[in-house]
């Protein structure tokens, strides 16, 4: 396994070697003096660009990788840039980055050494857990050359933490069941010093889960409620956030069975619940001052003989009702009780909830594969979410909450429907879920159906396949909100 640590800050490539470095990475923006090999390359600086050369007394490999013209990197930049360096560095032992010292113009220093250590330990990543043979990397240690401690130790716990969301997206759902997926956040918690309580069976209706029982009958492997909390010492009077992920850990669309070439990528039904749990993983590293609870709602929506019927009404724990029109719109159903819960008095409540959920195809026809879409009521809390998301390198849109689209969640037999006109989709999907969230408590709607699974090949610092998105962007949501920031709910 390759380390990645915080180093001492260099001059030039024979000294990284001095301290053990066969290879070092320099950022280099249009225009930069390079060697000759490289200007015969074809070496211009274009983000992400990287060529590889001797240094003037061959005691190092230099990579030149490419930042785009003077003042125009971003943190992205930086991050992407650190990808491509350990993809590129061979079969070399150890890689230095000296990346993080490049001109960065309007990105702070503690910024780019952030986005840097990110960006090596996310390049990295491999899910070879079913291959017979397994690609050993011969990295053994990237040196991060910064004097920003600290920005690299909080890099590398969120890069770490959206690695393990990736593994948990990853996992085949025969092997991520409900019950095995709940066994897991247990473990995770136990190593984490995170408090966990798991509920299943009657457990489940005593809580009054009831969307969560009524689309996890219909498979063979009975669903699971988890709650995690952090909750340091030192929270002290700071309010309590609520994160709530969706965990369908394979969707096959129930009795209103999605068509085949849809269900490929299923297993990433749960990569909102995958977010939620790595993001609080990370939390006793990072010490932030304030209670976060995870609520997750973990099932399998399967066709079999007790499978929830097109017709069926299921009464939600507030006493409204919705009529089930698709089955293969089970997400909303399923996190309706689990938000009534989060948001409402008592100790289980909290005062701002965020729900991550992978709920509509209709979110990748309106923004893209890369882009998640945002939805809140409330001005504040989507410019926190926003500049989180902006800083962390993961790409969102706020798009409203339409009042009028409320005329396609009618029933005439309860008090909603949960299949929503195809237009609008991902909109009504959002009013639906605001229908369960408590009056006054501030609350968005992440719906990141598209960019948690990646299945359009590599790019930047993001592989095939599972890509813990939302990860960071809670993680930084929850960092500006401990800072008690006053432009934050």
């Amino acid at each position: 396994m390759t380390r990645v640590v915080a180093g001492d800050v260099g001059t030039d490539a024979a000294g990284a070697a001095d301290r053990g470095a066969d290879v070092v990475a320099y950022g280099r923006h249009t225009g930069a003096a390079v060697g000759a090999f490289s200007r015969r390359r074809g070496f211009v600086a274009r983000p992400g660009q990287v060529v590889a050369e001797p240094s003037a007394d061959g005691r190092a490999v230099v990579l030149n990788v490419g930042l785009g013209p003077a003042g125009s990197a971003t943190a992205a930049t930086f991050r992407a840039a650190a990808a491509a360096s350990v993809r590129a560095a061979g079969p070399a032992r150890s890689l230095r980055l000296e990346l993080a010292l490049a001109d960065g113009s309007g990105v702070p220093a503690a910024d780019r050494a952030r986005a840097v250590a990110e960006g090596a330990v996310l390049g990295l990543y491999r899910y070879d857990e079913y291959r017979s043979t397994r690609a050993a990397n011969p990295l053994a240690e990237v040196i991060v050359a910064t004097p920003e401690r600290r920005a690299v130790a909080e890099g590398l716990a969120a890069a770490e933490a959206t690695c393990l969301a990736r593994d948990l997206v990853n996992c085949p759902a025969g092997a991520l069941t409900p019950p095995a997926f709940a066994d897991r956040i247990r473990e995770l918690a136990h190593a984490s010093g995170l408090d966990c309580a798991v509920y299943e069976g009657a457990g489940l209706t005593e809580l009054g889960l009831t969307g969560l029982t009524a689309v996890g009958r219909g498979s063979a492997e009975p669903p699971r409620y988890v709650e995690l909390t952090y909750d340091p010492p030192e929270a002290g009077p700071a309010i309590t956030v609520g994160l709530v992920g969706k965990g369908v850990t394979f969707d096959s669309g129930g009795l209103s069975l999605k068509p085949s070439g849809e269900r490929h990528a299923m297993k990433a039904d749960m990569g909102g619940a995958a977010a939620v749990v790595a993001a609080l993983t990370a939390l006793p590293r990072l010490g932030l001052p304030l209670r976060v609870r995870g609520h997750l709602p973990l099932a399998e929506n399967m066709p079999d003989g007790g499978a929830l019927r097109v017709g069926d009404v299921v009464r939600h724990l507030d006493g409204t009702t919705t009529e089930i029109t698709h089955t293969d719109n089970e997400g909303r159903v399923v996190l309706a009780d689990v938000l009534v819960r989060a948001t409402g008095p008592g100790p289980h409540g909290s005062d701002l909830v965020v729900d991550v959920a992978t709920l509509t195809s209709a979110a990748v026809h309106a923004l893209g594969t890369r882009t998640g879409a945002l939805f809140t009521p409330d001005d504040r809390l989507a410019r926190t979410l926003l500049t989180a998301s902006e800083r962390a390198g993961e790409s969102f849109c706020r798009l409203p909450l339409l009042a009028h689209e409320r005329r396609h969640l009618r029933s005439p037999v309860a008090d909603r429907v949960n299949c929503s006109h195809r237009f609008g989709d991902t909109v009504q999907a959002a009013l639906f879920l605001q229908d369960f969230v408590a009056a006054g408590v501030p609350w968005a709607h992440l719906d990141i159906a598209a960019p948690a699974f990646n299945d359009e090949g590599p790019y930047a610092e993001v592989p095939y396949g599972g890509t813990g998105f939302a990860v960071r962007t809670l993680i930084e949501t929850l960092r500006v909100l401990s800072e008690g920031s006053p432009d934050v709910p």
